[in-house]
């Protein structure tokens, strides 16, 4: 859309042109666009919320929180798992070489391989052991909300940053419109000068102290210019950008309404209230004594009994189990000779079954060898080298630490908001100063001009004049800029979106 705005004026300027067709303005246009692609390319413009809303989205440790966040959800999955049972199942396949136990019939067996399966199911639940499952669930819901207020953290840290780089971007640029400013009033008295030497009235070395001041201001143009590319550069890269775009970063201007701030409030108490009723900080500081008073109950917990129920069932099939393979077969035995009359001897014959043995089958030996078992066991904690003494004294003092942790996150963050009030304070205060100084050296400014214009003044006192003017001005915009800043701090600790609007 915008070069086919650019084409249209640019088409509506030729038209001006004598003897030139419009077959011929549409050829110059398109092969302009078409050798200078870049030409009349927009530029993107960054607002304040854009950059924080390309942060959000971008930002490493805003990742690095919204992947904490997920890594608790998982902790309480696993916290909610332990109240159930567990199920496994298990099976195996082997061979057993030379002379073995049979699993199942506990006799010796030799063979040159006998193999063997066993199959299997087992499911096992703690039914008490300290309550300790259930203050894992109540931390591990903590961890959730613990990691989402370090999201919020980071988030804010963010904010804070962006915005502090935003606005230097925006005093830097003013620090340009001025040195540009000054550069065109020693411009304009250099051409002064100039017509005024050439003229005789005036002295050559007057001409050259104010083309020394107007090389001053070159170079003034030049460092403001590198200050603006360092400071959009920093932006870029708290933005994550490619650090080639920085020359054409371009942020929008808040309006003067939207940098004036008038209406502080009279005292910090309702900053501190509102920061130490919901900042991220103080949330996550009073989730840790939780924490801690959790871990010290899981400490105390190792003194109670565990209860632990476990349920079995399986079956296998071993090579070495034989069973009787069709109808057993009668054959005849002597049990011994009988002599009578001490001169015939008769053999005592007798009839046995005789079977013929074959592995068991498969199938078979699976529902022969179903068994199934449930056991109950029970632990009972006597003596354990002082361990859980040594873990609850820890734990007693990891409660401590937290709190003394929290009182200080409090000191801290009311120490914060209490400075940031009075800073805002003085810089309002100041800029209120500033404001009248550049006034007033303006007007002297104007009056030496205007002196040094009739004659009656120096260059030395021109660029006396100047060098207060241009410090008043730098003042004036430093008091501004920093009261928009901080004010807007103040804003941010009442819960107020960092903004400049």
């Amino acid at each position: 859309m915008e070069q086919t705005a650019c084409i249209a004026l640019l088409l509506a300027m030729l038209k001006r042109l004598p003897n030139i067709s419009v077959p011929a303005l549409v050829l110059f246009v398109l092969a302009t666009f078409i050798s200078q692609p870049q030409t009349c390319t927009a530029q993107k413009t960054w607002s304040l919320q854009q950059c924080l809303d390309h942060a959000f989205e971008h930002n490493i440790q805003i990742k690095l929180g919204q992947l904490g966040e997920v890594s608790a959800e998982i902790g309480t999955q696993s916290a909610v798992g332990a109240f159930l049972p567990n199920l496994n199942a298990n099976l195996s396949h082997g061979y057993n070489f030379g002379r073995t136990i049979d699993p199942f019939t506990n006799q010796f067996v030799e063979s040159s391989a006998i193999r063997s399966n066993s199959f299997g199911v087992s499911t096992g639940m703690v039914l008490f052991n300290g309550f300790q499952n259930q203050l894992n669930l109540q931390r591990a819901k903590l961890a959730q909300q613990s990691a989402l207020s370090s999201r919020e953290i980071a988030e804010n840290n963010v904010v804070l940053t962006i915005a502090a780089a935003y606005l230097n971007v925006l005093f830097q640029e003013e620090f340009v419109r001025v040195a540009v400013i000054n550069r065109e009033a020693t411009a304009r008295q250099v051409e002064r000068m100039q017509s005024l030497v050439q003229a005789g009235a005036a002295a050559a070395f007057d001409l050259f102290d104010v083309e020394a001041q107007l090389a001053s201001d070159e170079a003034t143009i030049v460092s403001t210019q590198n200050a603006l590319s360092l400071s959009k550069l920093n932006l870029v890269q708290l933005l994550q950008l490619p650090a080639s775009e920085t020359d054409t970063f371009q942020v929008v201007r808040p309006s003067d309404e939207d940098l004036e701030r008038n209406n502080l409030p009279s005292s910090p108490e309702a900053a501190v209230g509102h920061a130490l009723a919901s900042f991220p900080e103080i949330v996550q500081a009073q989730y840790q004594v939780e924490d801690a008073g959790i871990g010290l109950n899981l400490a105390k917990s190792a003194r109670y009994p565990r209860i632990f129920a476990s349920y079995n069932v399986g079956t296998g099939y071993s090579g070495a189990s034989r069973s009787i393979d069709g109808t057993p077969t009668t054959e005849d035995f002597v049990l011994g000779s009988l002599v009578v009359d001490d001169s015939t001897a008769y053999d005592l014959v007798a009839q046995q079954e005789v079977y013929q043995f074959i592995t068991t089958p498969f199938g078979d030996q699976v529902n022969q060898n179903y068994n199934q078992s449930v056991f109950f066991s029970m632990s009972l904690p006597l003596f354990n080298n002082f361990g859980v003494k040594s873990s609850v004294e820890q734990a007693e003092v990891n409660v401590l630490r937290s709190q003394y942790q929290l009182e200080q996150v409090r000191q801290t963050l009311t120490a914060n908001i209490e400075s940031a009030w009075a800073d805002a304070r003085a810089a309002s205060q100041n800029t209120v100063a500033q404001e009248s100084a550049l006034v007033a050296s303006e007007r002297a400014f104007s009056n030496t001009e205007q002196r040094y214009e009739a004659g009656a003044a120096t260059a030395i006192d021109y660029a006396d004049a100047r060098t207060r003017l241009d410090n008043a001005r730098v003042s004036a915009l430093r008091s501004k800029y920093d009261l928009a800043f901080k004010s807007r701090i103040l804003d941010f600790y009442m819960g107020k979106p960092l903004t400049f609007r």
